[in-house]
């Protein structure tokens, strides 16, 4: 017999009714019921059963005793205690959630090959949480691998004994260190292992360290078939073993800092921003070449860490100097922004000539491509970079390459006139069904001594200020023309220009985006 089914009321100690959902039509009810507000009565009704109902300090959770295609019967439940547990979970959710964000930014950051393996349950069948592309760049793996997914068997194969550190390293919950001989087709690599057990109360896992020291195992067992023969290679052993012992220094080192992050997750970030200066606004061998008084360079991140970054390298007879705006701000921006730089600088390297500087755009591209799994022209894509590359010529000075993927370069004559120049419109890695990606070009510019090139990121142009206005484009290249009176240093018209921007800005309005800006004496 349905509950309700005989009386129109019941004496129950919580408020309960069965009504029909279609008309919002009471059939029956309990007493408690009635001593609800209209108000209230509404919204238990209306009340979606995984939700609750908040009265007077009081938490009622809705339950659904019975249900018919034209009637629904339920009962209001106090749930004060059902609802802070809720809550404690979606706390311990966010803290585990934010901890792995932080672990993950610090493994890609760290400058030796690095992985994680989860400490829980069987080791010999692990999963690999986290890998930095060091090690894929050792163990000869395409980037993509990163995303599928590594197991222990990828970085191992056959070899026993790295299952045999972890688990020592899971019992003594302690650093443990071996030297590994890994089997391969052609030879065998020599590893320095150092694992890190680590425990926090949401996440545990083991931090894994690699030093190929490899050439120097060889170089050791060349110095002691010589040694009889060669007094003199004594020397090169001793310098092996000096090596061998810096190598140990220098994973010490990553494990104390790795120590050191673990007890203090919270100041990850600002180690974030310390290596992107590293990395993505590296410009000492800007200056290095250029020359310091010939090289401004203006780099600052919306956050701690963003996607915009600088290219720098030099060849035997041209400076290649370039910028990037990567998709996205924070971490995520950062990862991007070093994959692509990573790739460019690679393209350049294999660059045959500077008058193929689209090349390098191309090839770099082709690569984004495939660390997106994107299929060009038939997969819809907006992450990418855009970028801006241009070669100076380090002896005779002839004339200034130039190649773009959305973003340009501004030539700046010593009498005011701008030279724009911009061929590609689309960043790299963009790509849109039915679409083939317009093929990139190399321009030349004028090499005209005294003039000034500019390079920047639309984070300059895009600053809002207190009314909410960017700068616009327009308005910068008006700057930009205007700096010519600042000084004849690029320093000076960067000056110029940051007090421009600073000024549109206010003291009062945040930085709207990550911002690059470099200027290149010719």
């Amino acid at each position: 017999m349905a509950l309700f089914g005989l009386q129109t009321t019941l004496k129950a100690p919580f408020p309960g009714v069965r009504y029909e959902p279609a008309t919002g039509k009471v059939l029956a009810r309990t007493e408690a019921w009635d001593y609800l507000s209209p108000e209230l009565q509404e919204k238990a009704l209306l009340l979606p059963a995984w939700d609750f109902l908040h009265e007077n300090g009081h938490i009622w959770a809705k339950h659904i005793v019975e249900e018919t295609d034209t009637t629904q019967t339920f009962f209001l439940l106090p749930a004060e205690g059902h609802y802070e547990v809720i809550q404690k979970l979606e706390r311990v959710e966010a803290e585990a959630r934010f901890l792995r964000e932080q672990l993950h930014a610090f493994v890609q950051n760290v400058p030796l090959p690095l992985f994680v393996v989860e400490a829980s349950g069987d080791l010999d069948k692990a999963r690999v949480l986290f890998a930095n592309p060091l090690l894929l760049e050792l163990l000869k793996l395409p980037l993509k691998r990163l995303y599928e997914g590594l197991t222990l068997r990828d970085i191992f194969g056959e070899a026993a004994a790295p299952l045999q550190l972890l688990h020592q390293a899971a019992q003594q919950r302690k650093p443990v260190q071996e030297t590994i001989e890994r089997p391969a087709e052609r030879g065998s690599y020599w590893w320095i292992l150092q694992a890190f057990p680590f425990q926090s109360t949401n996440l545990s896992g083991i931090m894994v360290g690699i030093v190929d020291v490899t050439k120097e195992k060889e170089q050791e067992r060349q110095l002691a078939e010589a040694y009889a023969e060669l007094q003199v290679q004594s020397e090169e052993l001793r310098q092996s073993q000096e090596a061998l012992y810096a190598a140990y220094e220098e994973l010490h080192k990553a494990k104390e800092e790795a120590e050191a992050r673990r007890k203090e997750l919270e100041d990850s970030l600002i180690a974030a921003q310390r290596y992107q200066r590293t990395l993505l606004f590296r410009s000492r061998d800007l200056f290095a070449v250029w020359g310091y008084d010939r090289a401004a360079v203006v780099a600052r991140s919306h956050t701690y860490v963003g996607g915009d970054f600088l290219v720098v390298r030099s060849g035997p007879s041209h400076l290649y100097v370039g910028i990037g705006d990567a998709t996205g701000h924070g971490s995520s921006g950062a990862l991007l922004a070093v994959t692509v730089q990573g790739l460019l600088h690679q393209a350049l390297l294999e660059l045959a000539s500077p008058s193929e500087l689209h090349i390098a755009l191309e090839v770099a591209q082709r690569a984004l491509f495939e660390v997106l799994e994107v299929e060009p022209g038939k997969d819809l894509s907006n992450d990418g970079a855009e970028v801006a590359l241009v070669a100076l010529p380090l002896q005779s000075p002839e004339r200034v390459y130039v190649a773009t993927a959305g973003r340009e370069v501004v030539l700046l004559l010593p009498d005011g006139t701008l030279i724009e120049s911009q061929q590609g419109r689309r960043g790299l890695g963009w790509s849109a069904p039915g679409q083939t990606p317009a093929p990139f070009s190399t321009e030349e510019l004028p090499y005209v001594a005294g003039a000034t090139l500019f390079l920047f990121s639309d984070g300059v142009t895009d600053q809002l200020n207190a009314e909410g206005k960017r700068i616009g484009r327009k308005r910068f290249l008006e700057w930009l023309k205007e700096s010519h009176t600042a000084g004849p240093e690029p320093r000076d018209k960067t000056r110029f220009l940051l007090k421009h921007w600073h000024d549109w800005k206010g003291e009062e309005t945040p930085q709207t985006d990550d911002i690059v800006l470099i200027a290149l004496q010719l």
